[in-house]
């Protein structure tokens, strides 16, 4: 369930916008961009899908793989809070500039107001404002810890790996009685035969 949880607020936060940019240049105007999770952050959906992949490994591996497995979720968890860095204490200007202009055919210098590609961002344009929205961030830590608490439960309490004897074998076998047709040494026949001959067989 945390799993899930952490790969759903993962996806979410991705869809939601993260950054608002204003450029101006001289030749198009002010532009105004509003830049996802996913594109201001590209790791975002990668580390939703591991999420949803580690389900099934938590589910198929028990025991020493089971820790594993758990470490490996904790560290995409670490990673996923690495993302926040990014927003907290600023946003970089520059980074904010290679993002906005570095997307395919945003280059274009017939980009004027009012035309169909009135929002392409030029590279010699201005990041004249930056500001950022909450709620992505928010949402992504939230996942983080989803992760890192869900590796945590299998590196701390792994399933036990299940015996083939505890599944298969007869109750009688568990407490050491004989199976049918085993032959013990000491059955009826050979009880008689002991009488027969002359001995004590309780001797």
């Amino acid at each position: 369930m945390l799993l899930l949880l952490g790969a759903v607020l993962l996806w979410i936060a991705s869809r939601m916008v993260w950054v608002d940019v204003v450029a101006f240049n001289d030749q198009s105007g002010e532009a105004r961009r509003s830049l996802t999770g996913a594109q201001w952050q590209p790791a975002l959906v990668p580390l939703a899908v591991g999420a949803l992949a580690a389900v099934a490994a938590v589910a198929l591996v028990r025991g020493t793989g089971a820790r594993v497995v758990g470490a490996v979720i904790a560290l995409l968890g670490l990673a996923t809070g690495a993302l926040l860095f990014s927003t907290v204490g600023g946003v970089d200007q520059d980074r904010v500039h290679s993002t906005v202009t570095g997307e395919e055919e945003l280059g274009r210098t017939n980009a004027g107001p009012g035309t169909a590609g009135a929002q392409a961002v030029p590279e010699w344009s201005e990041i004249t404002e930056i500001s950022t929205r909450s709620a992505g961030p928010v949402l992504t830590g939230a996942g983080a810890l989803a992760l890192v608490a869900a590796g945590a439960v299998p590196m701390i309490w792994p399933t036990r790996r299940v015996q083939r004897d505890d599944r298969y074998v007869t109750p009688g076998a568990r407490r050491g009685d004989p199976e049918a047709g085993e032959d013990t040494g000491d059955t009826g026949r050979d009880l008689w035969q002991e009488l027969d001959d002359g001995r004590d067989p309780t001797g």
